[in-house]
């Protein structure tokens, strides 16, 4: 026995049941917005709230460090002046400090106000993932996928922090969703005719989907090898011909390469070499490869160092990496012993901030992580899966996963996966409630 997803896939009897997705669309839809208020709601609240406590302390941002950089890059873009700040010029990419500069435009030196923008994203982030798990599998996955993210403590206080996470989160999940679809392309086709006639829809996706991996990296420059990745789902999942396949490939990264063109063109102005990303990437993996490392973020050594006063920004960026991969060649089994450091923090259910919140706030990141993981153990094991959608769901968390194993390892870092793995949660839960006798459901199949 065997049912047929929205997607056009099938999957055999020990599947979820989704006949209801299609006859009751206009059912769920009330709810779903509901969630969205919800969770809206929620993100506005935090931003009050985490704005209170901030000023109380008599400081601008909850977590300082990269927040006031963000803020100064922003005001920087807003008034016309030059991108710069603590005399580097490509410290951050620029995606980040648009969105703050837009909302410093509108709304004037509000930190308040930019919460809020933030709030606004992170809401739509829920929504993205109730559109991801739609697409996956039904509009009730996806409902409760959402749900997951609407009212996780962890993603409420996240989503109004002055950090590029919420804002990387938002473009992450929509550059899935349209690989998603990209990858479902010409599953329909009736014959080789058929085939060829759309295939320039296909490649017009290929130019979308890679032109929003290009933006994402704006966000966050450690989604760049999402681009090869996504190429190298292309070449085994996509049904073309070999040569279609390829030129999906060149699609994908000829518009990434656009988008990031204007960004690494300035760089080239300002620094004399082309570089698409930013000039950080030195320093940020010393800081995970030297003999002083824990696993944690601990950028004392550049303080101490001092090598701008010697080195220009580009010749800086070097010059760590270097040491990084001497560091890495000198000790092999430290590097073993970091990298396993490394991953548990990036899968630790508690992070720093919320130790100090008590035992409460503890209890809760553990428990929501639990039951997130164990759900998406469920969900893997629930069903026959199409490989393209175990890649969107799955495939961010290793990503994230193996370059924090290599860079420091945090919760932060994990949260913005945690969208496309609610969707394998939501699924496991699902299943797991209908194991337990929900035979009503189960007469659906």
């Amino acid at each position: 026995m065997s049912a047929r997803t929205e997607s056009g896939g099938t999957e055999s009897a020990a599947a979820l049941p989704i006949a209801d997705d299609s006859e009751n669309a206009a059912q769920w839809m009330p709810f779903v917005v509901l969630l969205m208020a919800v969770a809206l709601v929620l993100r506005v609240v935090m931003a009050f709230v985490v704005e209170r406590h901030v000023q109380a302390a008599g400081r601008p941002f909850l977590i300082e460090g990269d927040a006031n950089g963000y803020w100064e890059l922003a005001e920087n873009i807003a008034t016309g002046e030059d991108y710069v700040i603590y005399g580097r010029q490509v410290l951050r990419v620029p995606g980040f400090p648009l969105l703050l500069a837009a909302s410093i435009s509108l709304f004037g030196n509000s930190v308040l106000a930019a919460r809020l923008v933030l709030a606004v994203v992170g809401a739509g982030c829920c929504w993205l993932t109730y559109c991801l798990g739609r697409q996956v599998h039904t509009r009730r996955i996806g409902f409760w996928a959402a749900m997951y993210v609407a009212v996780c403590p962890l993603h409420v206080g996240n989503s109004v922090l002055i950090l590029s996470e919420t804002l990387f989160t938002f473009w992450m999940l929509v550059s899935l969703l349209s690989l998603l679809l990209l990858l479902r392309c010409g599953a329909t086709a009736r014959d080789d005719a058929d085939t060829r006639a759309n295939f320039g829809s296909v490649f017009c996706r290929a130019l979308v989907t890679g032109a929003l991996v290009g933006v994402t990296v704006l966000s966050r420059p450690g989604f760049l090898p999402w681009l090869m990745i996504s190429c190298v789902g292309v070449l085994i999942l996509l049904r073309r011909s070999l040569t279609q396949r390829l030129t999906v490939c060149a699609g994908l990264m000829l518009a990434c390469l656009l988008v990031l063109l204007p960004w690494a063109a300035r760089n080239a102005t300002v620094t004399g070499h082309w570089v698409f990303t930013s000039l950080w990437s030195g320093p940020s993996l010393y800081d995970g490869l030297n003999a002083r490392a824990t696993g944690a973020s601990n950028m004392q050594f550049f303080e101490d160092d001092n090598v701008m006063a010697r080195m220009s920004e580009f010749e800086m960026n070097e010059y760590y990496t270097l040491k990084s991969i001497e560091f890495v060649r000198a000790n092999p089994g430290r590097i073993v012993s970091l990298a396993f450091t490394k991953a548990a923090a990036f899968l630790n259910p508690v992070p720093n901030l919320a130790r100090s919140g008590g035992w409460g706030a503890c209890v809760t990141c553990v428990v929501f992580w639990a039951v997130l993981f164990c759900s998406a153990v469920a969900g893997l094991v629930a069903r026959q899966w199409e490989p393209s959608d175990l890649l969107v769901l799955l495939g961010p968390l290793v990503l994230f996963l193996l370059v924090h194993m290599v860079f420091v390892g945090s919760v932060r870092y994990r949260l913005p996966v945690e969208c496309p793995l609610s969707v394998l949660g939501a699924i496991g839960w699902h299943h797991l409630v209908l194991r337990r006798g929900d035979s009503r459901e189960q007469s659906l199949c």
